[in-house]
């Protein structure tokens, strides 16, 4: 059996040692949300909580979070939000990253049932079929994404309306050059923005460039974005403005039109979407959609907690609305 150390789980959740030594030793005098942040860790580390002896017992009230990656910081208030909200109804909430692709939900599904999950929120792009099969196992919400047809209940945003006020808001600047570096297909998110995108466009009269599309991963990587955004910046007829499915792709954008010699947002406006910290940070700050993340993650949590207690409760999928914040990185 692999051996870890309390020193290593300290500096993985911020605990102290003592603590930590309580959660393996006497663990009923330490709080949940403690503990869970320890099951946390070990699961990071690739280990099984149970064969260190933190399975849950039927006595305890698991709720797994999944999440495609956690490299995208988008999701960090989303699981801050569910986790007080879980920690407040007495609930653990475990933090699991999957991304599907490749085991499906075969793995998911025995996770679910070796920790004795009691409930699931998921934000990861799902099929029906997936979500059926998890929800017929237990209590399963999913976050930011949706599939409205499997009956699996869903609190989300409304992509395309949000996508279309940001690209409105973009060809009233007086730009006709519209680039968009979005997410992978297979999420909602990805789907429905570019078809707010494309609506725009149509309106406008302005021609559909597919080499004005870039997808990049769920990660939102930095440098592939970059890569992405100095290539149409190259092209013979180079875009003037670039609309952003996330803020770190958008400060990607930035930063490669600045490296190519153009001024942000004199020669080349940048929306993102959003909100994150990086938005204020960056120089120019960065105009973004502002969704409610933390409504987000604690609705889920209510959700399927209410699901938990009430099996037969029917619940209502949530739609929430977002707000374009304008800052310095478009042009007035």
């Amino acid at each position: 059996m692999k051996k870890f150390t309390y020193q290593e789980l300290s500096r993985a959740t911020g605990i102290s040692i003592a603590t930590i030594s309580r959660v393996f030793n006497t663990p009923d005098i330490v709080a949940p949300g403690t503990r869970g942040k320890v099951i946390d860790a070990i699961v990071s580390m690739g280990l099984d909580p149970a064969a260190y002896g933190l399975l849950p017992d039927p006595a305890d009230r698991l709720i797994i979070f999944n999440v495609p990656t956690l490299r995208n910081q988008f999701y960090s208030p989303i699981i801050e939000a569910a986790r007080k909200i879980a920690e407040s109804r007495g609930y653990i909430l475990l933090i699991n990253e999957a991304d599907f692709s490749s085991a499906g939900v075969d793995q998911f599904l025995l996770l679910l049932s070796r920790m004795k999950a009691c409930g699931t929120i998921i934000a990861n792009a799902m099929t029906k079929e997936s979500l059926q099969r998890i929800s017929a196992s237990l209590p399963v919400v999913t976050c930011c994404e949706a599939v409205p047809d499997s009956g699996v209940p869903f609190v989300s945003v409304d992509d395309e309306a949000a996508a279309y006020n940001a690209v409105r808001y973009i060809v009233s600047l007086g730009h006709r050059r519209i680039a968009m570096i979005n997410g992978p297909m297979s999420f909602k998110y990805a789907r429905n923005r570019l078809e707010g995108y494309k609506r725009v466009l149509e309106e406008e009269g302005i021609r559909y460039r597919s080499d004005y599309i870039a997808e990049i991963g769920s990660d939102m990587d930095f440098e592939v974005a970059g890569a992405a955004v100095m290539h149409m910046l190259n092209l013979a007829e180079p875009p003037d403005a670039f609309f952003c499915i996330s803020d770190m792709l958008a400060s990607a954008a930035i930063h490669a039109a600045i490296r190519r010699g153009c001024r942000v947002p004199e020669d080349i406006s940048v929306v993102g979407f959003d909100n994150i910290s990086i938005s204020e940070m960056m120089n120019p700050s960065i105009t973004t959609i502002k969704q409610p993340v933390a409504q987000l993650g604690a609705l889920a949590a209510e959700m399927v907690i209410r699901m938990i207690e009430d099996k037969d409760e029917p619940l209502r999928s949530t739609y929430l609305g977002t707000e374009l914040i304008i800052r310095e990185s478009t042009r007035k």
